[in-house]
């Protein structure tokens, strides 16, 4: 195994746990759709193959109208290349073979009570995706999650180093390492994550140098601690960051529908940023849109400000997702964007900013 395969396996635990909220708990066992097959472990019966998976998980809560939801989760990682189209065509074809893999002709009564499932598929990257995956992921509704901004380094820095100094470990010319030995690895690894112990991890990098890479992965995992997946008005599927999780879910606890300014700053990775119109500094959200609908947003309008509020009005006007804020129970949360609290809020930046100009 190549160390951009082994920081991908590793990144979809992360991924896994910070998704956790959303109530996705991931497949671990066979059902009437999953089976194991020797040497390739858990596989999903498609209409014409089987489709071996890592990270599939299925959602607590049922939408009406549709069957329950379950999300493959697929992560690269890679340091330069961004991710193609080619990535996105297998997923693709994964969904079209597993979702019409139903038939109802033949079956029998006990057979038309087992639960029939509604696959989607995501892809997280920590290098960003090609023009032209995003446009075809776009069209056929898979999700691309772009992790190349600053905001994940914590995650990113971490996995290089600890899959460097696996790879030190057991593999004699440092390129590869035996899948036996990774998957023992990884097994660990999943523990450690989910329990987020700081003196397992630590005392399995056994040098000094490396403790401040430890205390800021761990750290940030008990700050963020989750990723939410939002609906918008329009067809697009946001994952909301918060820089203190704690801070977010008191604020929903209190009151789960709540007003928001949403602004985007360009000197910022192009990150857009949502805070609540009351107590304003209660909690911080950032999201980024695909590369294309970004470019699309900006390039087409004179004023990129003007087009940056009408996106947010036609597209953004109401943030909804399900969370388990207590871990037991499932909560509708709704964000509201409030335009004129943004408007006063942008004005206030641009008054600061051109002060700041003219004292320089």
């Amino acid at each position: 195994m190549k160390k951009p395969q082994a920081k991908g396996y590793l990144l979809e635990i992360v991924l896994a746990k910070l998704l956790k909220v959303n109530g996705y708990d991931l497949v671990t066992s066979t059902d009437n759709e999953i089976v194991n097959l020797p040497r390739n472990g858990l596989n999903i019966k498609g209409r014409g193959a089987y489709h071996q998976f890592d990270s599939l998980g299925t959602f607590r809560i049922t939408p009406p109208f549709t069957h329950p939801i379950r999300l493959f989760l697929e992560a690269k990682f890679y340091t330069s290349n961004k991710v193609g189209i080619d990535r996105v065509r297998m997923g693709i074809g994964i969904l079209q073979d597993v979702n019409t893999n139903y038939s109802t002709v033949t079956m029998k009564n006990k057979e038309l009570k087992l639960p029939k499932y509604n696959y989607n598929y995501a892809i997280f990257s920590t290098s960003g995706f090609t023009g032209d995956a995003q446009r075809l992921a776009l069209a056929h509704k898979i999700r691309l999650i772009d992790l190349s901004s600053g905001y994940y380094s914590w995650i990113t820095f971490f996995i290089d180093q600890i899959v460097d100094r696996l790879f030190t470990y057991h593999s004699n010319n440092g390129d590869d390492i035996s899948s036996s030995d990774f998957n023992k690895f990884k097994a660990n690894f999943s523990r450690w994550v989910n329990n987020l112990s700081y003196d397992q991890l630590y005392r399995w990098f056994d040098f000094d140098i490396q403790q401040s890479v430890v205390y800021e992965f761990v750290n940030q995992m008990q700050n963020v601690r989750s990723i939410y997946i939002a609906s918008t008005k329009s067809s697009q599927i946001i994952a909301l960051i918060p820089d203190n999780d704690d801070e977010f879910r008191n604020s929903l606890l209190r009151n789960p529908h709540q007003e928001v300014t949403i602004t985007w700053n360009e000197n910022e990775n192009d990150v857009w940023i949502v805070r609540p119109t009351r107590n304003y500094d209660q909690y911080r959200l950032t999201f980024q849109l695909p590369a294309v609908i970004q470019d699309y947003i900006f390039n087409n309008s004179v004023n990129q400000y003007e087009s940056a509020y009408d996106e947010k009005r036609r597209s953004f006007g109401m943030l909804s997702f399900i969370a388990y804020l207590d871990g037991e129970n499932p909560t509708l949360c709704t964000l509201k964007f409030n335009e004129e609290e943004t408007r006063i809020l942008v004005d206030r930046y641009n008054q600061q900013f051109r002060l700041e100009n003219q004292h320089d």
